[in-house]
C-alpha cells in the first residue's frame, strides 16, 4: 500500500477522527479552565493563547485528510503552523494506522506496536 492508498481508507479516518476528538476536547478543557481563571478574578485581561487548532477545528475528518495529503505533497497554501500541526496530527493516525495493518499481519507484534488502549 502506498501512502495515500492508507489516507484513502476507512481506518485511516476513524484514527484521524480519535485523534481530532481529543485535540478538540483537550482545546475545550483548556478553555473552560480559562473561563474559571477569569471568572474567579484571576487571569483578568489574559487570553487562551492562539493555536493552530483553533483554524483547522472545525474541518471534517475526510477535509484533514485531504490537508493532510497536500502537506504531504507540499502542495498546502496554508500557513506553516497549520501545516506543521496537521502534519504531525495525521502523522499520529498515518503511524497508528500501519501498526493495525502491521499487526493485522504479525500478531506477536501487537504489544510492541499498538497503544496499550489500542490492544483491547
Amino acid at each position: 500500500m502506498t501512502v495515500a492508498d492508507i489516507i484513502a481508507t476507512a481506518r485511516f479516518r476513524d484514527n484521524l477522527a480519535a485523534y481530532m476528538t481529543a485535540q478538540r476536547e483537550d482545546r475545550k478543557a483548556i478553555r473552560a479552565s480559562y473561563d474559571a481563571m477569569r471568572k474567579m478574578g484571576g487571569a483578568k485581561g489574559f487570553k487562551i493563547p492562539a493555536h493552530p487548532i483553533d483554524r483547522v477545528m472545525d474541518m471534517s475528518v475526510e477535509d484533514f485528510a485531504v490537508e493532510f495529503a497536500a502537506v504531504l505533497a507540499k502542495a498546502s497554501k496554508r500557513p506553516i503552523a497549520e501545516r506543521q500541526y496537521i502534519k504531525q496530527l495525521g502523522q499520529q493516525a498515518y503511524n497508528l494506522t500501519v501498526a493495525q495493518y502491521v499487526v493485522e499481519e504479525y500478531p506477536e507484534l501487537e504489544s510492541e506496536l499498538l497503544p496499550k488502549s489500542q490492544t483491547n
